[in-house]
């Protein structure tokens, strides 16, 4: 398993990644293993890619999963991450509060479904702090309510920090962050 930075040629797979995995896609016994509700296009990709960055983790020709890491003030934006950002001057992590420090958005992240439960969350997941350590202090994402699985593979799966939720819509989202340095 190779686990690197996306090129121009991993962008269709990424798309048709998140495309099987969209609740849509699903039925309701696969819905509780997770799902992903981006919508991204290939130039959309490029952008996050350029901005930050995406990871993939690749298996041989096949694209076995993505996630993406985006600046916060990257524009244009999705309204939760603006719901999220949003609360960010009354969220405390680490003793300071979010505003405070340099925060990028993690996410979305999605494996497929061969892939899953072998510990390749916990490779990327680490392949991520290392790539945005030099640059960011802490990582969040949001995770709609209607997910628990993905919400337990975060806070219990890879210890990630759940902070106040916020909502955007009729949704309601947890918030979870993480240091990108594991000396915090």
């Amino acid at each position: 398993m190779e686990i690197r930075q996306a090129r121009n040629e991993d962008y269709p797979k990424i798309v048709q990644l998140q495309l099987e995995n969209t609740p849509e896609r699903l039925s309701a016994a696969e819905r509780q293993q997770g799902f992903i509700v981006s919508q991204m296009d290939e130039a959309q990709l490029e952008a996050i890619n350029q901005a930050l960055g995406i990871l993939v983790a690749v298996d041989g020709a096949q694209l076995a999963a993505f996630v993406c890491m985006a600046p916060a003030a990257m524009q244009p934006r999705h309204p939760v991450v603006d719901a999220m950002l949003a609360t960010f001057a009354r969220q405390q992590f680490g003793g300071k509060s979010l505003e405070q420090q340099r925060v990028f958005v993690y996410g979305p992240v999605c494996i497929g479904r061969e892939w899953r439960g072998k510990g390749l969350l916990q490779q990327l997941f680490a392949a991520v702090k290392t790539y945005a350590q030099a640059d960011y202090d802490t990582g969040a994402a949001f995770i709609n309510d209607r997910n628990p699985h993905s919400l337990a593979a975060h806070v219990q799966g890879l210890k990630m920090t759940a902070l106040t939720p916020f909502s955007c819509g009729q949704d309601t989202f947890q918030l979870v962050v993480f240091p990108t340095a594991d000396n915090r």
